[in-house]
């Protein structure tokens, strides 16, 4: 007769199957065929001490960040003498309606947006005599020119300026910044600075008169 065939040993358990192929470090010597051994036990408690680390870490991080912790710092410098800031002024309606003129808007109308059908009306509307039949345009035009005759100046809006304790007046200033093309695709740009230096004198204060009358519609 023959033999029954002795019953085939039992295959490693999931587990075991998982950590031989998982990445994680040490997992692979704790999950072992087998019963438990000395070493096995010390790859177990060092894995869980090291996960344990690791999430308190990550946890008390992220309590951190909810906190929304914020750092404020403040320096404060003492001068005995400081002079008079800079002023930089930026307007988006660049130039005064009472400078414009006919020849102006011929060569300028794109840029203020006005189709050329629509001259004589704009003209009109800006209280500026408009002559459609004897009208004669320019060969040349300086866009320079037209930017410091039709801008804004320091004369007309400085309403009270006043620097420790002394006034301070239009020509106390002068105009540094100028750029035409930031001007043409932007603002104006005015940038006032005391060069004289004769305001070294508590108290200071600077008033503008903004004159939107003469803006640009």
């Amino acid at each position: 007769m023959a033999s029954i065939p002795e019953e085939e040993e039992r295959g490693p358990s999931d587990i075991t199957v998982f950590a031989g192929g998982s990445t994680l470090h040490g997992v692979n010597h704790i999950f072992l065929p087998g019963g438990v051994t000395v070493r096995r036990l010390l790859w177990a408690c060092a894995f869980l001490l090291s996960l344990s680390m690791f999430l308190y870490q990550v946890a008390d991080r992220i309590i951190y960040y909810l906190a929304y912790h914020h750092v404020t710092t403040l320096d404060e410098m003492d001068s005995p003498l400081m002079i008079f800031p800079a002023i930089t002024l930026c307007n988006y309606n660049s130039y005064r309606k009472s400078q414009i003129t006919q020849n102006d808007l011929y060569w300028m109308g794109k840029m203020f947006g006005v189709p050329e059908e629509e001259y004589v009306n704009f003209l009109q509307a800006i209280g500026q005599p408009a002559t459609k039949d004897n009208f004669i345009q320019s060969k040349t035009f300086n866009l320079t020119l037209f930017m410091t005759k039709a801008s804004h100046n320091l004369e007309d809006m400085l309403l009270n300026c006043k620097y420790r304790g002394k006034e301070c007046k239009a020509e106390n200033f002068t105009t540094l910044g100028f750029a035409a093309g930031e001007m043409l695709s932007a603002a104006a740009l005015f940038n006032f600075c005391n060069e004289t230096g004769d305001l070294p004198i508590p108290g200071f204060g600077l008033a503008l008169i903004p004159a939107s009358e003469t803006w640009l519609p």
